[in-house]
């Protein structure tokens, strides 16, 4: 690993230092722990708890990259790329797993190395200091990543999309890339709606209820936490025009949009499974969007 490069984050005049961190994401609790200090990026401030007493779900013990001992022999299970950078690659080492996480402007370098138990609730995170001699944990993207895999011992699944909320109704806007997700948060907003979410949120049942949380993003925003009532699976259309979908395609098609790693055939199933719940509770529909402020009237009079 090389060393991280200069500290690119504002700190919200937060300036005593910290080695032990902790957030509440989605009602998870994630417990950072550390000997050095730490730095948590600007959209994870809202996030940070002051009562540690609760028993974490997820605990990160934070160490220098030097302090990494490599394992004898890994199996690359998984390697998460396109065409023009690598993100993370995911190797076994007996039951349990390690993470190589790659630096997203200088995509050659290791950024860090994330050593992870078989249930993935206890991180051991390898990294170098910044120029303030601290640790930055969760710098993009290990931090979505350790989010993603909160929810698997849990009725919960993370997916990318957006989310409104009218005051008593959360919607979700789910589609591929340019379909209009953030362009929907948008016009909702400009309309004096509530936009929980315009990229990342996580989806977890409370009883019989399905909430929608929002995550931290690069920005800081506070926490956010709604009722799921309906889902929209949208695309460009000349027209508005919608569809109900139900069955195994309205979880197959819902389920595309969900941030997972398809190497564990538990974790899938996992996930299947709580996708067809929430399917057989929410409404799915297939949404063709005109994106200007009529699109709000007309899923108010068709969903």
């Amino acid at each position: 690993m090389k060393s991280q490069r200069e500290k690119p984050f504002f700190n919200f005049g937060r300036n005593k230092k910290m080695n032990n961190i902790t957030l509440t994401i989605g009602d998870f609790i994630l417990q950072l722990q550390s000997k050095h200090d730490l730095f948590i990026e600007p959209g994870y401030e809202p996030f940070v708890s002051e009562n540690q007493s609760s028993k974490p779900n997820v605990t990160i013990e934070c160490f220098e990259s030097a302090e990494f001992i490599a394992p004898a022999k890994k199996e690359m299970i998984f390697e998460a790329a396109d065409e023009n950078l690598r993100y993370y690659s995911i190797f076994r080492i007996g039951n349990d797993f390690i993470f190589e996480v790659f630096d997203q402007q200088e995509n050659a370098f290791i950024q860090q190395i994330a050593l992870v138990n078989s249930d993935f609730t206890h991180w051991k995170i390898y990294s170098e200091k910044n120029l303030d001699n601290e640790l930055v944990p969760l710098l993009y993207p290990l931090g979505p990543i350790i989010m993603q895999y909160m929810t698997i011992n849990s009725d919960a699944i993370m997916i990318h999309a957006s989310c409104v909320f009218d005051g008593k109704k959360g919607r979700i806007f789910a589609g591929f890339s340019g379909a209009g997700k953030s362009t929907m948060a948008k016009i909702w907003a400009e309309e004096g709606y509530q936009i929980i979410n315009d990229d990342r949120l996580l989806i977890r049942r409370q009883g019989d209820v399905f909430f929608v949380y929002n995550t931290p993003m690069y920005y800081a925003d506070s926490p956010k936490r709604v009722p799921l009532n309906s889902i929209f699976l949208i695309h460009q259309s000349p027209v508005n025009d919608i569809k109900k979908i139900s069955g195994a395609l309205a979880v197959s098609k819902t389920l595309a949009f969900c941030i997972q790693n398809n190497f564990d055939s538990t974790i899938i199933m996992n996930n299947l499974k709580f996708m067809s719940d929430i399917c057989a509770k929410t409404p799915v529909y297939a949404l063709g969007v005109v994106p200007n402020k009529k699109i709000i009237d007309f899923i108010f009079e068709n969903e």
